[in-house]
C-alpha cells in the first residue's frame, strides 16, 4: 500500500511531497528548531571551500532545493556564481522568489539526481560541488555513482563537500546521538526562548513532515566512495550525532 504524506488537510504520496509548496513551508518551519546545528554544518560547507574568499569560483549546488546552501556561499563570497539542481518545480520556484538578491550570480535547474540525465543540463567544469540534506535520499550505489560524477565535473583544485547525515554503527549508538541530540536542541530552544517554550512544545506545535526513507550510509563507507571516486584529503570536516559535513578535493 502507498505510503501518503498529510499537509494540513491534504493527503500527498511522498514523490509528490516536494511539489506542495505548503508541505514545503512546513518542512522549513519543522527544520528551523534545528537552526543552531544546521548553521554550524552549513558553515562548515561553506567555510571547507578551499579557494580565497575574493577568487571568482563557480559552484554547483545538487538537491540544492531553495538554494539555502548556495546563497550562503554566495553571502560569503562577493565573486561567485551558483548554478543549482533540484527535482522539485515548487522548489526552484521557491529558491528564485528567495534569492533575488543574487541575480546574475544564481541559477535554478531541474533535474533528477537519481540518474545520470542532470549532467547534461550545463556545460563546463566548476570550482566547487557542494549538497546539503538530499543526496541520503540517493541509494549507496546512486550515491556513489554522482561522486565519480562529482569528480568529473570539478576544475583542479576543487572540492566537494557534502552537509548531511550518516547512519550511527550500532543500534545503541543511534539511541545515545538521539538522547544527546534532544537534549541539545530543548538547551537552545528554552535559552533562545529565555523558558517560554521547549522542544517537546515545539514539535508538537508542527506538523510532520515525513518525505520517504533516508539511505544514509555509515560515515566510513562514505569516505570511502570519495576515495574510490579520485578525491584526495577526503575526511569528515564536522560531526555532532549523525549529522555531518564530509568531503574531499581534486589535486
Amino acid at each position: 500500500m502507498e505510503q501518503r504524506q498529510q499537509v494540513g488537510k491534504v493527503e500527498l504520496p511522498p514523490d509528490r511531497a516536494w511539489e506542495d509548496r505548503g508541505f514545503i513551508e512546513s518542512w522549513d518551519q519543522r527544520s528551523d528548531k534545528e537552526r543552531s546545528v544546521r548553521e554550524m554544518q552549513m558553515k562548515t560547507a561553506v567555510f571547507m571551500i578551499p579557494h580565497p574568499r575574493e577568487q571568482t569560483i563557480r559552484v554547483l549546488d545538487l538537491g540544492a532545493g531553495y538554494g539555502a546552501l548556495a546563497a550562503a556561499i554566495l553571502e560569503d563570497r562577493p565573486n561567485a556564481s551558483a548554478v543549482c539542481v533540484d527535482g522539485s518545480e515548487e522548489m526552484i520556484k521557491l529558491g528564485q522568489e528567495r534569492n533575488g538578491r543574487f541575480k546574475g550570480r544564481i541559477e535554478f535547474v531541474r533535474g533528477s539526481l537519481d540518474s545520470a540525465e542532470w549532467l547534461p543540463l550545463f556545460s563546463g567544469s566548476f570550482d566547487a560541488v557542494v549538497s546539503a540534506r538530499a543526496l541520503h535520499h540517493l541509494t549507496h550505489e546512486q550515491r556513489r555513482q554522482l561522486f565519480r560524477d562529482a569528480y568529473g565535473l570539478l576544475s583542479p583544485g576543487g572540492c566537494f563537500i557534502n552537509a548531511d547525515n550518516v547512519r550511527a554503527p550500532t543500534k545503541e549508538l543511534t539511541e545515545r546521538y538521539r538522547k544527546a541530540r534532544n537534549e541539545y536542541l530543548d538547551y537552545f530552544i528554552r535559552r533562545s526562548t529565555h523558558g517560554k517554550t521547549n522542544l517537546a512544545e515545539v514539535r508538537a506545535a508542527t506538523p510532520s513532515t515525513y518525505h520517504g526513507p533516508h539511505n544514509n550510509g555509515y560515515l566510513d563507507e562514505e569516505l570511502a566512495w570519495l576515495s574510490q571516486a579520485g578525491f584526495v584529503d577526503v575526511d569528515c570536516f564536522w560531526k555532532f550525532a549523525t549529522t555531518v559535513v564530509y568531503g574531499g578535493f581534486k589535486s
